[in-house]
């Protein structure tokens, strides 16, 4: 068993001076990064499949054992409902395998109106996924709250994804051999992203005892918050791994995290 937690991104400038080094370049930032976390979250690719040189250059930029998730980009999700895509997602999922075995999940985040009547549109798009690459699935619809969909992605070894989200129930079901859980926020509620602006303790040690009872049913448990979540999503990350007793990397040099 293994939790690999990390933020959902890292090319934030607001993060200079609260997490980098004063002064660092946002082409150091993912080097910088990976200094202190051991994943991240690709939201990048929600918006476009990224080139392979790109994909190549993020690889190369972070040491071994270093992992990547990558969101499934809107067009399939969000625009299609998944519907007619299916060259897209191979397209999708060749490139993000360059990443090789840094590669350690993709996250399927379904749209807030993808609703159960949909549900032969999923169960088509997970059959043909890849049983080497590991899948999660997030739910934004209420209506999938269900035991049935727990059986669907059971099925197909595909992870349930947890979620903080302030609209939406909070889910810790299992169905596969690992878990993808993500911290949510409004983003309303966040001016800035370069220190905490609303306390999540609470929240996080409720979150710290559920990761650690999931932790003993899976083989790998990735988590992931973004800064709408508080303010500033790397301490949240740290605050998380001090709650489950999981070791710290060295930090940047001169970077401080609140």
């Amino acid at each position: 068993m293994t939790i690999y937690l990390g933020t959902q991104g890292w090319s934030y400038p607001d993060w200079v001076g609260s997490f980098y080094p004063t002064g660092a370049r946002q082409r150091d930032f993912l080097a910088l990064y990976a200094e202190v976390f051991d994943a991240v979250e690709l939201d990048t690719t929600f918006y476009a499949t990224p080139r392979d040189t790109q994909v190549e250059a993020w690889r190369d930029a972070t040491p071994e054992g270093f992992q990547f998730t990558a969101k499934v980009p809107r067009t399939i999700t969000h625009d299609r409902h998944l519907v007619g895509t299916d060259q897209d997602m191979d397209d999708f999922l060749t490139t993000m395998t360059l990443l090789g075995d840094k590669l350690g999940a993709v996250l399927v985040q379904l749209p807030p109106d993808f609703r159960w009547d949909e549900r032969a549109e999923l169960d088509r798009f997970l059959a043909r996924l890849p049983r080497d690459v590991r899948t999660a699935v997030e739910f934004r619809n209420r209506s999938w709250i269900r035991p049935e969909t727990a059986e669907l992605l059971a099925q197909y070894g595909v992870a349930f994804t947890m979620i903080d989200l302030h609209y939406m129930p909070r889910v810790t079901e299992t169905t596969a051999d690992f878990t993808y859980v993500r911290w949510l926020g409004e983003r309303s509620k966040i001016t800035r992203m370069h220190e905490t602006q609303i306390d999540r303790h609470d929240d996080l040690d409720r979150w710290a005892a559920v990761l650690g009872e999931v932790a003993m049913r899976v083989q790998r448990v990735y988590g992931f918050a973004n800064n709408h979540y508080s303010g500033h999503s790397p301490a949240d990350i740290r605050y998380l791994k001090q709650r489950l007793d999981l070791p710290e990397r060295e930090r940047p040099s001169q970077g401080r995290l609140l």
